[in-house]
């Protein structure tokens, strides 16, 4: 077997002379030829593991980077959701709201006389000469309620059933329950945002 290297040609019997000792040593069996293609392929190995721990720890890396992202996208998704969340839980709760309330208005299980002087003390006429709009069948409930003076109940069929319409000589008081529910509705939507 010959090998070149570095403009000297080698040869099995070949003596070198080494100008220190050497640091490593490997004894093979066999010929130079074999003893190449283990070194080459203890090389080819190593290059391979070396590739494949780079490769993983890109893959790593990049799959960090995507969780991250995902991290971010859930995180807004999140807020996106609760803010959904929040303003369908408000109308869900005056729906439902609303519902009751009319139920209770259309089976008549309401205190219109609670409702009238309520109404009269928010107006602050005191003891002054109003008005009180209410709806016809409710007028007819009011009619043998004893009211203070200057109070009159007038039937309006404009207003709607177990709602209060004021009028004083200060302006116009008006309890109205679908207004409420919708007021209550645009304040808790304003909170949530």
């Amino acid at each position: 077997m010959i090998l070149k290297r570095d403009g000297m040609t080698l040869t099995a019997s070949t003596r070198l002379r080494l100008t220190a000792e050497p640091m490593q040593v490997r004894v093979f069996e066999g010929n130079l030829d074999l003893a190449t293609e283990r070194w080459l392929s203890a090389v080819e190995a190593q290059a391979f593991e070396r590739g494949e721990r780079q490769g993983r720890e890109q893959a790593l890396a990049q799959a960090a980077g995507a969780l991250e992202q995902a991290a971010v996208q859930l995180g807004a998704a999140q807020e996106l959701a609760c803010a959904s969340l929040a303003k369908t839980a408000v109308e869900l709760a005056v729906g439902v709201t609303r519902i009751l309330l009319r139920r209770e208005v259309s089976s008549g299980a309401y205190e219109m006389e609670r409702i009238v002087r309520e109404s009269l003390a928010l107006s602050g006429v005191g003891r002054g000469a109003c008005v009180v709009h209410v709806h016809p069948d409710d007028a007819r409930t009011l009619s043998s309620v004893p009211l203070r003076a200057g109070t009159a109940i007038e039937a309006d069929p404009h207003v709607s059933r177990g709602c209060v319409q004021v009028s004083t000589p200060h302006g116009l008081l008006v309890r109205d329950h679908d207004a409420a529910l919708s007021s209550i509705a645009r304040a808790w939507q304003e909170v949530g945002t």
